[in-house]
C-alpha cells in the first residue's frame, strides 16, 4: 500500500463512519490485528474525532464486555462478532463496521482520543485517555530520540493495538510516511527472510523475541537492520550481551507505559552492568519519589505524551496515579551518575506474558466463577520462552486436570492470559500471620517445574 491509497482508504473510513452516525466523541472498538486497515481506521476516528478503542487479540466475551463498558457506537472487526448491530457496512477485504445504531451513547470521552486499554477487559478493563495531541506528541519524541526517518521500514510483529506500536509503528507511517511491513506474529526462524524480502531497518520488539533469537542463534543480521528496539519488560542482559558480542549490534531499551507514551530510551552502543533504559524521552520529566536511602523510589513522569486520565465507569472515581500534572507509574527505579534510569521493580502484581501484560486477579476471577472451583489463586513465574508465565493455584470440588482447566478458560480468556500451569491443591498456605504465604507458593511452583 502507497501512501495515496492510505490517503484513500482513511477517506473512505471516515464516510463509513459518518454514515454509519459516527459523531465526534463517540467510542469505536477495532478489533483487526495487524492489518493495513488498522492505520486508515486510525486516522479516520482522529479525522471524526471519534474515541478509538484499540483491541488486540480477545474472545468474543472479552470484545463483547469492551462494547458495552465503553458504550462503543460501533466496531470495526476482521471476524464476525456475536453482538446487536443494527447495520453491518464493508470497509476493506474482510473488515466490517459494526453499528450499534447510537451516536455517543451514554458516553463521550472527547473528541479524538484513543482509549488505550492497560490491563485485562474482561471484568474490570482500565483505559488511558490520550488526546490526538498527545499521540501526535509521543511519535514525535520517538521519531526524534531513535532517528526513525521517511526512509526508514519498521517491521512490525508487535500488535498494533498496543500503545507500543501506535507511537513507533503508527505515528512514524503517519507523520513522515515511514513504510511498515507487517506481520501477523513473530517467527523467529522465518525473522532473517523477513527482513531481508521487505528491507526492514528498524525492528521494535519485546524482550522475549529477542531471547528467541538468542536460543535460535540465528547466525546473521541483514546489514540493512540497523535499529533493534526492546519494550514492555526488561530485557534479559545476557541477551542483549549476545547481540553485541555475536552481530555487533546494540539491543536498544525503551521504556514508556500506555499512561505516559514513551518515558525513556537508551540510544548508547554501550553494555553497562546494570542495564539501563536510557534518558528522558523530549519533552518528557523523569523524577523519583519516595526514595530510599539508595536513591530507589516510585518513577513519576510529566511530559506532552502523558494521557489526561482514565476513562471510568463511575464517574466519581478517581484517577488514581495521575497527579501534579503527570502520572506515577507502578515502577520502582533510580537514576545513575550519569542521568539513565536503572528499573529495580514494580509495585503492582502485574504479568508480562511475552510482552503483553495481564493482570493475575482478573485470571483469578474467571476461574473462581466456575463451578468446580472452590478457590483459586494466580502468580507470575519466570519462562525461558515467554518472559513469564502464569501459574494458578486451585482448589476444586471435583478432580480435574491441566487440559479441562484451560479448556473451560479458553471460552473466556485470551490464549496469553490462560495460565500455562495448574496446579492443585487441598488448600492454600497461610503464614505465621494468617495470611495466604506467597513464598510458598512461588517455592511450590518453582518446586513442581523441575
Amino acid at each position: 500500500m502507497v501512501f495515496s491509497e492510505l490517503l484513500d482508504q482513511t477517506e473512505a473510513v471516515s464516510r463509513a463512519l459518518v454514515g454509519a452516525g459516527i459523531e465526534a466523541g463517540s467510542s469505536v472498538v477495532t478489533l483487526v490485528g495487524n492489518h493495513p486497515i488498522f492505520f486508515p481506521v486510525l486516522a479516520a476516528c482522529m479525522e471524526v474525532g471519534a474515541a478509538i478503542v484499540p483491541l488486540g487479540e480477545a474472545t468474543d466475551a472479552e470484545a463483547r464486555s469492551v462494547v458495552d463498558r465503553s458504550a462503543a457506537a460501533a466496531v470495526i472487526t476482521d471476524r464476525p462478532l456475536p453482538l446487536d448491530a443494527v447495520s453491518e457496512l464493508t470497509v476493506g477485504d474482510g473488515i466490517s463496521l459494526l453499528s450499534f445504531g447510537r451516536a455517543k451513547g451514554s458516553k463521550s470521552y472527547g473528541e479524538s482520543v484513543v482509549l488505550k486499554l492497560t490491563s485485562g477487559s474482561t471484568d474490570v478493563p482500565k483505559a488511558a485517555i490520550a488526546h490526538v495531541q498527545h499521540i501526535v506528541n509521543d511519535g514525535a519524541h520517538i521519531i526524534e530520540a531513535m532517528g526513525i526517518g521517511p526512509d526508514d521500514v519498521n517491521l512490525a510483529c508487535i500488535p498494533l493495538s498496543h500503545s507500543y506500536a501506535i507511537g513507533n509503528i503508527a505515528m512514524p507511517l503517519l507523520l513522515q510516511g515511514t513504510a511498515v511491513a507487517l506481520r501477523q506474529s513473530f517467527n523467529p526462524s522465518q525473522f532473517v527472510s523477513d527482513v531481508e524480502s521487505s528491507g526492514s531497518t528498524v525492528f521494535p520488539g519485546v524482550p522475549f523475541m529477542f531471547e528467541r533469537l538468542r536460543v535460535q542463534d540465528v547466525e546473521r543480521l541483514p546489514s540493512r537492520l540497523r535499529l533493534l528496539i526492546t519494550a514492555g519488560a526488561r530485557v534479559d542482559p545476557a541477551t542483549v550481551r549476545w547481540f553485541q558480542e555475536r552481530h555487533g549490534r546494540k539491543v536498544h531499551s525503551f521504556y514508556g507505559s500506555s499512561e505516559t507514551g514513551g518515558i525513556t530510551y537508551d540510544d548508547s552502543e554501550d553494555v553497562g552492568d546494570p542495564l539501563h533504559v536510557g534518558r528522558p524521552m523530549p519533552e518528557t520529566r523523569v523524577e523519583i519519589r519516595d526514595a530510599d536511602p539508595t536513591g530507589t523510589g516510585r518513577i513519576f513522569v510529566a511530559g506532552t505524551a502523558v494521557a489526561s486520565g482514565y476513562a471510568h465507569e463511575d464517574p466519581g472515581e478517581l484517577d488514581r496515579g495521575f497527579a501534579d500534572g503527570g502520572f506515577i507509574t507502578g515502577d520502582l527505579g533510580y537514576r545513575d551518575a550519569q542521568g539513565r534510569l536503572v528499573l529495580t521493580g514494580r509495585v503492582s502484581l502485574m504479568v508480562n506474558v511475552a510482552g503483553r501484560k495481564v493482570d493475575p486477579a482478573e485470571v483469578e476471577r474467571v476461574l473462581v466463577h466456575l463451578p468446580e472451583v472452590i478457590d483459586a489463586h494466580v502468580i507470575g513465574a519466570s519462562c525461558d520462552h515467554r518472559g513469564q508465565q502464569l501459574v494458578a493455584f486451585v482448589i476444586s470440588k471435583i478432580a480435574l486436570t491441566p487440559i479441562a482447566m484451560r479448556q473451560r478458560c479458553a471460552k473466556v480468556l485470551s490464549p496469553h492470559k490462560i495460565p500455562r500451569r495448574f496446579i492443585f491443591l487441598d488448600q492454600f498456605p497461610i503464614d505465621s500471620r494468617g495470611k495466604m504465604d506467597h513464598r510458598a507458593l512461588a517455592a511450590l511452583a518453582s518446586d513442581q517445574e523441575r
